[in-house]
Order: C-alpha cells, then sequence, then structure tokens
C-alpha cells in the first residue's frame, strides 16, 4: 500500500476493498459492473468521509443498486 490509501498497483481505495472484501453480495455485484460503472464508483468513494458512508456506499452496492 502507498500513502494514497490505495493498494500498490490497484485503484481501489482501501476502505473500498476492505469494504468488499467483507461482503460476499458486493463483491459479486463489483465484479459484474462495467469498467465505467467500476469507475464511477471508485470516484464516489474516494468522496467518503466516514466509516459510516462507506459501510452504506458497501450496503448499495451489495444490494445491486445502481451507483451511476
Amino acid at each position: 500500500m502507498d500513502y494514497t490509501g490505495e493498494f500498490q498497483g490497484s485503484s481501489l481505495p482501501l476502505g473500498l476493498a476492505f469494504g468488499l472484501a467483507m461482503d460476499e453480495q458486493a463483491i459479486n455485484h463489483y465484479g459484474r459492473m462495467t469498467e465505467y460503472e467500476k469507475e464511477k464508483l471508485i470516484a464516489e468513494s474516494k468522496n467518503v468521509k466516514s466509516k459510516e458512508e462507506m459501510q452504506q456506499l458497501i450496503q448499495k452496492i451489495s444490494d445491486g443498486d445502481s451507483i451511476v
């Protein structure tokens, strides 16, 4: 991991990566997203200011709600 809070070699912010790893349904939905949807999700996750906001974002993914 570098100091930007991202995994080295990955564009996933640390909080998003951990959140997805903890929710099997969310990671499955993430895997079915288009590249465009993933980019929008990553951009949205970089604006998250709290653990609660990240949990809400992960829940939204888990529920299969559209990010775009």
